[in-house]
């Protein structure tokens, strides 16, 4: 009788082995690509909001006819879960909402440093006529990224690293 020979189909271990390590290795570089891709999306997106809140600011005190304020979500001085758009009522001598803007980002810290205040940013009804300056800082307590968001005098934004 002849043996007959069984022919074998499938991966040795050696050659699992070494697939496993590629995937893995692969999935780890593809992950860090993805953290990365999140990390800079979730800086765009703070920096526009701030850019709008700001823009729309501007347009909202010259409809109105009267300065108003931005002023840090909640009662910190951290902007990180957004800002208030509000104006001064005359007669009553408090500060009425007009819009709200709220973030959701756990991993960056805004801290406004303002020439006027930190607090608070004035925004003026007339054009030419000097606003709150300052700056926005936001950092990045995972990566330790820093983002400058400078508002100018005539309340235009620029955005800057370092």
């Amino acid at each position: 009788m002849r043996l007959q020979l069984m022919k074998i189909t499938g991966f040795t271990l050696l050659e699992t082995m070494l697939t496993l390590a590629l995937l893995v290795g692969l999935l780890l570089l593809g992950s860090w690509s993805f953290f990365s891709l999140i990390q800079n999306n979730e800086r765009e997106t703070l920096v526009n909001s701030i850019k709008t809140a700001i823009q729309y600011s501007k347009i909202q005190a010259i409809h109105l006819g009267h300065p108003i304020y931005l002023l840090p979500f909640g009662s910190n001085e951290n902007w990180s879960r957004g800002m208030v758009l509000a104006k001064l009522n005359q007669t009553t001598n408090k500060t009425e909402l007009i819009h709200q803007w709220q973030w959701s980002s756990n991993s960056w810290n805004i801290n406004w440093k303002g020439v006027d205040s930190n607090h608070r940013i004035i925004i003026s009804n007339i054009p030419n006529r000097a606003m709150s300056n300052g700056k926005f800082i936001l950092n990045n307590k995972r990566t330790n990224e820093k983002v400058v968001v400078t508002l100018n005098r005539l309340g235009r934004v620029r955005v800057g690293g370092n």
